[in-house]
């Protein structure tokens, strides 16, 4: 878990999607949204693009035997200084404009994003209790 590092973090706008029973979401990836609806719908950022922004909890899928049908929420930070959950083996450099893995998560393995049509840039590398995390400015 990253409770260590949230004193870091700094959200300066967020918003709130909707998360389809179905899907996991993990804290601190990056989200995009699927489709146009309103509000819009969450899915996991898994290649280059366009996101939405980081994913502020845990959402895990619904056991579909014991779950309602109410919809559930997840808060999404746009813009700010944010931590992004990193691939501890895939770092990025500080100053390096943010990439992602097909986990949502900071690597410079990764392809290209953009946020609101600019370049969210990281500014430092987080690792703490083994949680590897990136500290990335949002405009």
């Amino acid at each position: 878990m990253a409770t260590p590092v949230y004193g870091k973090q700094f959200i300066r706008f967020a918003e709130t999607g909707l998360v389809e029973d179905a899907t996991a979401l993990e804290q601190f990836t990056l989200v995009k949204t699927a489709g146009a609806t309103e509000p819009p719908t969450l899915a996991l950022m898994t290649a280059a693009g366009e996101a939405f922004g980081v994913l502020q909890q845990d959402v895990p899928a619904v056991d579909l035997d014991k779950a309602t049908t109410l919809a559930r929420l997840g808060t999404v930070a746009t813009s700010g200084l944010l931590l992004v959950a990193a691939d501890g083996a895939n770092l990025q450099v500080q100053g390096d404009p943010l990439l992602v893995d097909a986990n949502g998560k900071s690597s410079n393995a990764g392809g290209a994003v953009t946020v609101a049509a600019t370049t969210p840039i990281v500014r430092q590398q987080v690792v703490i209790g083994g949680v590897a995390m990136a500290l990335v400015s949002f405009n």
